[in-house]
């Protein structure tokens, strides 16, 4: 049955809640893998009927070239040339880094930035016009150069390159987590005292990419 395949490259606690709810909202079935706690395994029984991917946030660095890291890294580089795909955070970052663009520290010390921030995107044929809103955040890195044939979708003070997507390729990446619950924010440590009802404005861009999968899908037109 074709199926979204979301890769939790966590290295410590799986988000299963950001998993349930971006699953409960899916037109599609969703599979859930953990590439650094239990190996790719999991992906490659079910690889075939795979007809989108999303790549979670994560602890790990795209540069520390652990081997869980080439082994997700080999299987996902083809596959971002005929799959659908949307990387979050640890996942923006190396969708970049696979595409030829550079990742870099945000502050000398590495501190991570945790919280809340204002997000403004440029219009994109994903979700629409142009929009600025509350995404939560939780990032020591960012992308500091654009990979080839793609192009700016989101900047700020604090992160040149929020947001991106491929000029020819169903492919974007989100600095922030668009994705969050309240549970990730605890299990994160990320300080949230706003209105849940916030969350809501990241989780339309991922559930815009489960719906966007699902038409392909329908139309035959994304399918590998």
């Amino acid at each position: 049955m074709p199926h979204i395949a979301v890769l939790d490259p966590g290295t410590k606690v799986p988000e299963l809640h950001n998993h349930n709810r971006l699953s409960l909202a899916s037109p599609l079935p969703t599979t859930f893998h953990l590439p650094a706690i239990h190996g790719m395994d999991s992906v490659y029984r079910i690889q075939d009927d795979i007809a989108g991917i999303v790549v979670f946030g994560s602890g790990a660095s795209v540069h520390d070239d652990e081997p869980w890291q080439r082994e997700m890294n080999a299987w996902l580089l083809p596959r971002l040339q005929t799959l659908p795909t949307l990387g979050l955070c640890y996942g923006h970052q190396l969708l970049a880094h696979l595409l030829g663009g550079e990742v870099g520290y945000l502050f000398e010390d590495h501190h991570k930035l945790r919280g809340v921030r204002q997000v403004p995107l440029t219009a994109d044929p994903l979700w629409g016009e142009a929009c600025t809103g509350p995404m939560v955040v939780s990032h020591g890195e960012i992308v500091t150069r654009l990979p080839p044939e793609t192009v700016l979708r989101g900047s700020s003070e604090t992160c040149p390159v929020e947001a991106f997507a491929h000029e020819r390729l169903p492919i974007w990446g989100f600095q922030p987590h668009p994705e969050a619950t309240t549970q990730f924010t605890t299990n994160n440590g990320i300080p949230f005292d706003d209105d849940p009802a916030i969350l809501a404005h990241g989780w339309s861009f991922v559930d815009r990419f489960t719906a966007m999968v699902a038409a392909g899908v329908r139309d035959g037109s994304r399918r590998s």
